[in-house]
């Protein structure tokens, strides 16, 4: 089946002060830049480039106008590249604008992307409420951490139905706690409703974690022993003393996206007591430990998959995982801090080891438009579920009973 028979064709309406006019799609403008400027129709103020798409995908992009150029293969950390994403704007004539944040103070055309789901992306049929579905409850608490030496909001979903008197709920510990409790990016407390009402999950209690100001996301999810620690020892017995909820690890789901799927992977690791499900979403794994204290320094020539080299070195702990990651999280700069690559040498080390994984690649990037999709097909999976793979890509699903 040929997938590459569908073109986006992207337009701009320019004036007499338009130069250039660049299509921003990472990473294939940061590859091949040339491919993605717009084309001016003769001396006309109408500026086009047609693109091939797979019919498949998922994407989103923005329109850098008078920009500066970028070049074949530019680190994407280079300041031309970066003043150029910093400039971009939403697409005037694709209604289909994402990630806005009214709080952002920058001008309207600047606050958000514009996305696109080609006529063959899968369907993503749990994101959106549905009639006479009962609905959960979301609480929200102040938690202070004496590990961490911080506080955090955390959000408790509750099913419907809740009670104090059912035999014990699964439990989910999900990361990154805003964008997956908001409606317009992953409505995760929708995804439960649907998914229970369906039959496809078990009630199931879910706690959402906030990440506090400044750097400490980049600190706390990358394979951070404290943070695992605070996990383990304080926010779990702290849910299990206010809610009906699991104490065995065969019912407990720790998930996230990106460094959250990295930070699913080590908490596993360092805490399978705990953590016996692990549900990762573009994980993280070219991850290597920073070089010093700046969490964001990392040694370009260090060898990629740190998390991997110590399952390596672990037994084998009673743990399954769920793992995907997009076709267009690649490595164009060549120094292995990409998804792809690094998420299958994970699966392949962790299937050599003997775990059981179901792997899948959607196609797409690295990006909350897919993962609002991958989201609820983890959770059916790793509850005890079954599902087929409707991602349409180089899809996996491999179970091991070593």
């Amino acid at each position: 089946m040929d997938t590459w028979n569908c073109c986006v064709l992207l337009c701009w309406r320019g004036n007499a002060n338009t130069k250039n006019v660049t299509v921003l799609w990472y990473p294939f403008v940061v590859e091949r830049p040339d491919d993605y400027r717009l084309i001016r129709v003769g001396e006309t103020n109408v500026w086009y480039r047609s693109v091939p798409v797979d019919k498949r995908k998922r994407f989103i992009y923005q329109l850098a106008v008078n920009g500066p150029s970028i070049r074949p293969f530019q680190d994407p950390s280079d300041e031309t590249t970066m003043f150029a994403f910093a400039a971009a704007q939403m697409d005037p004539l694709n209604p289909k604008h994402w990630l806005i944040n009214p709080l952002n103070p920058d001008v309207p055309e600047h606050l958000g992307v514009s996305a696109v789901e080609m006529p063959g992306a899968p369907t993503q049929p749990w994101v959106a409420p549905r009639k006479g579905v009962p609905t959960g409850k979301v609480e929200k608490y102040q938690f202070k951490s004496a590990l961490l030496k911080n506080e955090r909001e955390v959000a408790v979903y509750t099913p419907a139905g809740y009670s104090s008197d059912a035999k014990p709920y699964g439990l989910m510990v999900l990361f990154d706690e805003k964008p997956y409790t908001n409606d317009k990016i992953i409505p995760t407390p929708t995804i439960l409703d649907n998914l229970v009402a369906e039959n496809r999950i078990p009630p199931m209690i879910a706690v959402l974690i906030d990440n506090p100001p400044g750097d400490t996301r980049s600190r706390e999810l990358p394979c951070n022993p404290t943070f695992a620690d605070f996990l383990n020892f304080e926010l779990v017995p702290w849910v299990r003393r206010l809610f009906n909820v699991t104490t065995e690890p065969q019912q407990t789901v720790v998930g996230g996206s990106s460094y959250g799927g990295l930070a699913a992977a080590y908490a596993g690791l360092r805490h399978p007591e705990t953590f016996g499900n692990i549900l990762s979403q573009s994980g993280s794994y070219w991850w290597t430990p920073p070089r010093n204290d700046n969490p964001d320094d990392f040694d370009p020539n260090a060898e990629p998959n740190w998390l991997a080299n110590q399952y390596i070195m672990s037994p084998r702990l009673p743990l399954r995982f769920y793992m995907d990651a997009g076709s267009d999280e690649i490595d164009v700069t060549g120094h292995g801090g990409a998804i792809l690559v690094p998420n299958r040498h994970m699966r392949d080390v962790l299937l050599a080891k003997g775990y059981e994984v179901h792997y899948q690649e959607f196609v797409g990037g690295h990006d909350y438009l897919s993962w609002r999709g991958t989201l609820a097909e983890g959770l059916i999976v790793l509850t005890g579920g079954s599902t087929e793979s409707r991602q349409g890509g180089a899809a996996v699903s491999v179970k091991t009973t070593k």
